[in-house]
Formats: structure tokens, sequence, C-alpha cells
């Protein structure tokens, strides 16, 4: 039996075949890159804008005293945000919003029992 040229068999392969990809390309949607190029970690939410948020809305029903603080927060976290790129400027100004507002209501509350009260008190 001779192993050397035989009729018939398979020939080598007809145009095209797979070729080359030319290596990887980049995954998608990002991913690790060694080279420290490309995506970004996700930035967090200030930790005061929230706390200004909470308090906001609790100096809603607590007589505004943790509106005053709300105020502070807000008003530090916006600095701070300025500064680092942090997300959280709309939770800055949502707590700014209602700091202030819960402030303004409490004050007119206030007054409002002042003057009705105040002829009251007078007449004693």
């Amino acid at each position: 039996m001779s192993y050397g040229n035989q009729p018939g068999g398979y020939g080598p392969p007809q145009g095209g075949g797979y070729g080359s990809s030319g290596g990887y390309g980049p995954p998608p949607g990002g991913g690790y890159d060694p080279y420290g190029h490309g995506v970004q970690p996700p930035r967090g939410n200030n930790g005061m804008a929230i706390a200004a948020l909470i308090m906001g809305i609790a100096g809603l029903f607590v007589c505004g005293i943790t509106s005053i603080v709300g105020i502070v927060l807000g008003h530090v976290s916006l600095g701070q945000i300025r500064r680092t790129g942090e997300e959280g400027r709309g939770l800055a100004i949502a707590g700014l919003v209602l700091s202030y507002f819960g402030v303004a209501c409490w004050l007119a509350a206030l007054l409002g029992i002042w003057f009705l009260a105040g002829p009251i008190w007078t007449s004693y």
C-alpha cells in the first residue's frame, strides 16, 4: 500500500475559508481595561444630599427643627458636589426646597398663633 498521491480524496480548500479575525475587539458595553482607559466607575450619590432630603421631609412634620439642619446640609452638599463631581445635585436641591418650605410653614403657623392668641393673652 502506498500513501502517495492518491486520486480522489480531499484537495486544498476552495476559496474563502474562515481567515483571521484580527484579534479580539473591545468587549460589548465596556469592561476591564488593563491600560487604565475607558470605562469610569459609577459615581455615587452624595451622602449629605440624601441627608438633606430626609431632614427636609422630616422638617415638615417635626416643627421645622430638622429643616434648619436640612438647609445647612443642602448647601454643604451642593458645594461638595460642585467640587467632587458626585451625583445627587437634584436630591440636594429637593432637600433645600423642602427645608425652606418647612421653615416658612412653621414660622407662618407660629405667627398666626401669636396674632390670634395675642388678644386673649392681653385681656387678663
